[in-house]
Order: structure tokens, then sequence, then C-alpha cells
């Protein structure tokens, strides 16, 4: 699946499918892999940072955007999202998304013994990245637009896309933290807690295409510091159950 998954990847990039923003930016993706790593047992932990080696948790985050400059990595690029036009559902496909990847990665560490260590890295690095991407909700987005990318909005202290706003400037801007993630923790019951990490991918694309609604929520391409303050609040809690989910990916793809 895997090998299917690439070749389909390669077909896209060779017929030019667009260049995409890529997910949360640098801090994005480190709170949520230092979030999983702070609700992750203590024997996962050993074995991710065996097979990391002298990468760090961090740049395990970032890894798929460090390397979007490498040519060699091309084939990568569209595993980062899934655009469904606006009026549409998701109909299951081959084609390599940030879903089809992510499944084939966890399908692939359940027979781990059979693969080399440095393998078992990549898809590591692959899972720490793409939970991230899947919980940043234009990057589930409409295909009209490119996931944000083509809107050009005007908000404080910023003028851009849509999507590079929401990957980086309301963190950067706000001071998003691990703290100000972590304190709804306590707000979930463990029933809660429990149903938001069972894995189930399609579930978890479903979820973040709800929060679209608030993410369109302006008006002639100008977004207020009142739309801001309310979506604070979502990107904490939507970094928040990534990293509860990445623990729990991570967890299974180790499981003996």
């Amino acid at each position: 699946m895997i090998r299917k998954i690439l070749f389909t990847s390669l077909t896209a990039i060779v017929l030019g499918i667009p260049v995409k923003t890529m997910a949360w930016g640098a801090k994005g993706h480190q709170l949520v892999a230092e979030i999983a790593f702070k609700y992750l047992d203590e024997n996962t932990q050993n074995l991710v940072k065996h097979y990391l080696k002298r990468t760090s948790i961090d740049e395990a985050g970032t890894w798929m955007d460090d390397n979007r400059s490498n040519n060699y990595y091309d084939y990568m690029k569209p595993w980062h999202y899934i655009d469904i036009p606006r009026d549409s559902v998701y109909k299951p496909t081959n084609e390599g998304n940030i879903v089809t990847v992510l499944n084939s990665v966890i399908a692939a560490m359940k027979h781990k013994e059979n693969l080399k260590d440095s393998k078992i890295k990549e898809y590591v690095l692959i899972a720490f990245h793409l939970v991230g991407d899947l919980h940043q909700p234009l990057h589930t987005g409409y295909t009209e637009d490119k996931g944000g990318n083509t809107v050009y909005i005007q908000a404080p202290e910023y003028s851009g896309n849509l999507h590079s706003f929401w990957d980086t400037q309301i963190i950067e801007q706000r001071k998003i933290n691990i703290d100000s993630c972590t304190q709804y923790y306590s707000t979930y019951s463990p029933a809660q807690i429990k149903g938001i990490t069972n894995i189930n991918l399609l579930k978890w694309m479903k979820e973040s295409r709800t929060l679209l609604d608030p993410v369109y929520n302006f008006k002639e391409n100008k977004v207020t510091k009142e739309y801001v303050d309310s979506n604070v609040e979502v990107i904490e809690k939507q970094l928040l159950i990534a990293g509860l989910r990445l623990a729990s990916v991570l967890t299974e793809m180790f499981k003996a």
C-alpha cells in the first residue's frame, strides 16, 4: 500500500498539483510533539527515542516541513492535506493524501519486525507530522481555494493568505504554548479522553472539517481581533487533541 501511495503521489507531482502551505508552522508541530510525549507512557517514549536516534522530538514534529525544499521528498507534498469540494463528502481512495498515508503507516508498523530501523524511523517521523496536520482545519479544507491558500486576508498585524494565518500567525501573536493547550485536558472526562484517543482517521478528518465554518467567519476578507479571540481556544484545543492522538498512534505503532 505504501508503494502504491508513493507511486500515485509521484504521478500527482508530475501532473502539476500546486504546492501547498504546510500546516501549523514549526511552533504548532513542536507543541503537538511535546504534548504527545507529555501523555505518552515511558516504554513507548523510550522506543520512539531509540528509533529517532539523534533526532529530537521537536525535530520529529517538523521533519516533513523541514525537507520540503529537498526535491528528493517531493513525492510527500500531497500527503500533508486532503481537499474536498465545499458541498461534497470524502470518498475512499487509494491516492496519497493525509488519511491514506497515515492509515498505511500505522498498518505497516504492525509488521515492524520485517522493517529496517531507518524505515521505522521514517514512519515515526511521518506520523509525528501528519497527525498534527490532520488537526489544522484548513488541511482538511476546500478544493476551491486550496485549503485557504488562495484566500487573501487582512488582519491585525498580518496580511497574507488564510492558511498561513492559521498555521503560524495566530499561534505566534497570541503566544500559544503547551500550558495554554493542556489547560483544557481537565475539562474532558475519562470517557471523553478515551473517545478522543480512539484511532479513527476518517472521524478525525471529519471533525476538523466541522471547524471550517468558524475559520471562514469573516467578511470582505477582513479579520478582526474578535475573530482571533474566538479562534484561539479552537487552535489550543486542536493542538491538545492532536498531541493526545499522536500519543495514541505511537502507542499503537509500538505495541508488542
